[in-house]
């Protein structure tokens, strides 16, 4: 059984390589759905146009496709709603010097 904890933990090792953060810190995911051994992971960008737009989403497969009793991992990127700086954790807000 997959469980979204683990789903979770395995997203937080995928780390944005121009920004030097995770993609759960900056608040790229918003959402983890599990349909029996397929996990479909709803991911938006800091940019609809981002260069490595293409990484990011393989990363995201591969990581989570490795954990156990997941078949498939599937990327749905979504721009709606648009993502803010207002979605980065607070810790990584701190890291970044960013104050809201």
């Amino acid at each position: 059984m997959i469980e979204e904890k683990a789903v979770w933990k395995a997203l937080a090792s995928v780390t944005d390589p121009e920004i030097g953060l995770s993609v759960v810190d900056l608040g790229l995911i918003y959402e983890v759905k599990i349909k029996g051994s397929e996990v479909v992971v709803k991911m938006t960008l800091t940019n609809p146009q981002c260069p490595l737009q293409g990484y990011l989403k393989s990363q995201v497969e591969e990581t989570v496709s490795k954990l156990p009793d997941v078949q498939k991992c599937r990327v749905e990127l979504v721009f709606e709603p648009a993502w803010t700086p207002e979605r980065i954790s607070a810790e990584a807000r701190k890291k970044l010097g960013i104050e809201l």
